[in-house]
């Protein structure tokens, strides 16, 4: 006998044992006997054996885990075949749950070689039975369980729902089915039965047969699920009167039947994975999905059954299956059910879409209410230049109730209303100007925002106060004034949620829900964000008001660019931007108070790593010129900037075209450098050109250098 037979004989005696991990498709373990049956050297070998997802060894594999993670189930017994060494070879397997090492569920799976050849011929009349894709039940006169195939193990399990009588949910169906084939020797109807995944429609074909084992009456009964040619029917229906959305919803989305008293008839794989609902329970009634919208959905149903209107759409939010936030978008529609009136819903996943949504709303929000704080009216214009909406200190400064749509220009004298029509007829201008109101002597800075291909069919105004000499409206400085109070009151309950949320993130044990850690987080980094914004605000107010208190002192300003430069790092490694540091050696102490200083710079290279692209650089020096004065640069290969937006990125809460959805932030961070500097007494400069990059120049002149003589 040849090693080859030798190695088939001890198969077919010594079970093959090992264990299948679905998620990567590979198997991690085998013992001796599987290492023979899989022609591996090793187990490090078999590892490293690829299975395709299309591999019909895979899709088996597939079967057998889910049968086996079945609730109820604990092993599942079938046969299969499989090609381990390029030849089929038939096995007869027995598989079983398996805790992989990370906590995932695999499966273990043991089996023997079958015999081949003339002898077999029974056991292949078996395995066909076993193996037919219909799912097939040997039931006894009393209509207990004798035996399966696979197909009806899958549908209906090996346990709880094993008799005819279970199956059909009551006694006496069942023994009218059986009284009818003892009758007639055959039988065919359609009936709801009870499944592991609940109750499904099913074409039942019974045979009256004798027991091959006992020689006693027995039925052989074949059982086709019905529901997917339902859909189908209801699909076609559908396509036939046009609903052609009907149709694509369906198809893509998850599907629910509810008959009039909102009874659920079915409910999709789809729709149950969306709505968090396991397979193997019961389809729940439409107000137990969400209890919270009961009152929505059913004056949407109203609206339906009175005719007011063919179909509703409704955002949902549910919890999905990993215990975080989920939208779903619910359309409901009077449709037919198996020949009788009932409910159609649709269900989509619009999840990535709402949070993009409530993104930029908080954004906006963050904006309009620091624009708010520090007293800059904007106004939204429509292209014939009335005012489509403004925020409570542009109807201030104008002088005007805030649902006021006339035009802009109506407020100012001739002149000014002359200026602000020239520039606002120009699309790609945006500058900042001054015009005089009709009424009294006040005079505004107007700043216009070009368009863009975000905002086709309006353009941003912003207005406030000019300087030299003006009154403005009544209360907006006492505003100020308040607004720094509430802003100083409000960093004490900020800096109580922040210094809560991070003792929870430290000690997370008690809570069990990856989701709420996540919320905890996003509290956690919101509030942490407020009190940044608010501290901006206090400080931009102060530099307003020369208000700021500076410790001037010598500085390293080589080793503060270092540390700056350290802490910038990770975010230039997300981004693939490379940070060039040049520090003279010998280069001189700087007098500046070190906190302003270190803010205003990490303002600066944040900024300009921010703007940088995928693969550019940003370079910082820092040297001594011939006349006395240290100069810090920092310089970038990023997209650049238009001599207009480089205008828009110097006012405090300015923004480029886009910017914020792409970079987040309110546009505090050139205009609050620039501020620290010059409170300094230094001087900034930004440079810029589209395309090029950008140049932020600090220079500190020789009377502010620690080593000159003063």
């Amino acid at each position: 006998m040849s090693a080859s037979e030798n190695h088939e004989v001890a198969a077919a005696t010594n079970p093959g044992v090992w264990v299948w991990d679905h998620d990567r498709r590979r198997i991690v373990w085998a013992n001796e006997s599987a290492l023979r049956f899989w022609g591996e050297r090793s187990v490090l070998d078999l590892i490293d054996r690829d299975f395709p997802p299309t591999d019909p060894t895979t899709e088996q594999f597939a079967r057998l885990l889910h049968a086996a993670t079945a609730s109820g189930t604990e092993r599942v017994s079938t046969r299969l075949t499989l090609t381990p060494k390029g030849r089929p070879q038939r096995v007869a397997a027995t598989a079983s749950r398996f805790a992989l090492s990370d906590g995932r569920i695999g499966l273990r799976i043991s089996a023997v070689l079958l015999p081949t050849g003339a002898e077999s011929e029974p056991e292949r009349m078996r395995e066909i039975f076993a193996t037919a894709p219909q799912a097939m039940t040997l039931f006894a006169e009393d209509g207990s369980l004798l035996v399966q195939n696979d197909a009806a193990g899958l549908i209906f399990g090996s346990g709880k729902l094993a008799s005819l009588a279970e199956r059909y949910g009551e006694r006496g169906a069942a023994r009218d089915a059986l009284r009818a084939l003892l009758v007639t020797g055959s039988f065919s109807h359609t009936a709801t039965l009870r499944t592991r995944a609940g109750e499904r429609r099913h074409r039942v074909t019974m045979r009256r047969m004798l027991d091959p084992v006992t020689g006693a009456f027995a039925a052989l009964a074949s059982f086709s699920d019905t529901v997917e040619r339902d859909d189908a029917v209801m699909l076609t229906t559908a396509m036939e009167r046009g609903a052609e959305h009907t149709l694509l919803s369906a198809v893509e989305a998850g599907v629910a039947v509810y008959d009039d008293a909102l009874k659920p008839l079915y409910m999709s794989d789809r729709a149950r994975d969306l709505l968090g609902v396991p397979v193997d329970t019961a389809s729940p009634q439409l107000g137990r999905l969400f209890p919270r919208d009961r009152e929505r959905i059913t004056a949407a149903l109203l609206e339906i059954r009175d005719g007011r209107a063919d179909a509703a759409s409704i955002e949902l939010a549910v919890q999905g299956q990993d215990g975080g936030a989920r939208w779903v978008q619910l359309r409901i529609r009077k449709g037919g059910w198996r020949g009788a009136s009932a409910w159609i819903a649709t269900i989509t996943d619009v999840t990535e879409g709402r949070r993009a949504a409530i993104a930029v709303q908080r954004a906006t929000d963050d904006r309009d209410a620091a624009l708010e704080a520090i007293g800059v009216g904007v106004a939204v214009l429509r292209a014939d230049g009335t005012i489509a909406e403004m925020n409570t200190v542009a109807a201030d400064l104008l002088g005007r109730e805030e649902g006021d749509t006339r035009p802009l220009t109506d407020a100012f004298d001739q002149a000014g209303s002359a200026i602000f029509e020239g520039v606002f007829a120009d699309e790609s201008r945006n500058e900042g100007f001054e015009v005089a109101l009709e009424q009294g002597e006040s005079r505004l800075i107007v700043g216009v925002s070009p368009k863009d291909r975000f905002n086709r069919n309006y353009r941003i105004v912003t207005l406030r106060p000019a300087e030299s000499g003006t009154q403005t409206s009544p209360g907006i400085f006492e505003r100020r004034e308040a607004v720094a109070r509430a802003s100083h009151e409000l960093r004490t309950p900020l800096n109580a949620i922040i210094g809560f949320t991070q003792l929870m993130l430290a000690d997370p044990a008690p809570i069990r829900s990856n989701a709420y850690l996540g919320y905890l987080q996003d509290i956690n980094d919101s509030g942490a964000y407020m009190l940044r914004l608010l501290q901006d605000l206090l400080d931009m107010r102060r530099i307003e008001a020369d208000a700021l208190r500076l410790d001037s002192a010598p500085i390293d300003l080589g080793n503060l660019l270092r540390v700056i430069a350290r802490e910038v790092e990770f975010a230039a490694r997300k981004r693939d931007v490379e940070i060039v540091l040049s520090i003279e050696p010998t280069l001189p102490p700087v007098l500046a108070d070190l906190h302003t200083m270190r803010q205003a710079l990490t303002n600066i290279v944040g900024n300009a790593v921010k703007f940088t692209s995928s693969s550019g650089w940003v370079r910082i020096s820092a040297l001594q010129r011939a006349s006395g004065a240290v100069e810090v640069e920092v310089i970038d290969n990023g997209e650049g900037m238009t001599p207009e937006e480089l205008t828009i990125a110097l006012e405090p809460f300015g923004q480029m075209s886009g910017s914020q959805q792409s970079f987040g932030g309110a546009g505090m961070g050139v205009p609050l450098a620039k501020g620290f500097i010059e409170a300094n007494r230094a001087r900034f400069d930004l440079t810029s050109e589209k395309g090029l990059g950008t140049i932020g120049r600090v220079v500190f002149p020789p009377n502010r250098v620690a080593t000159s003589e003063r």
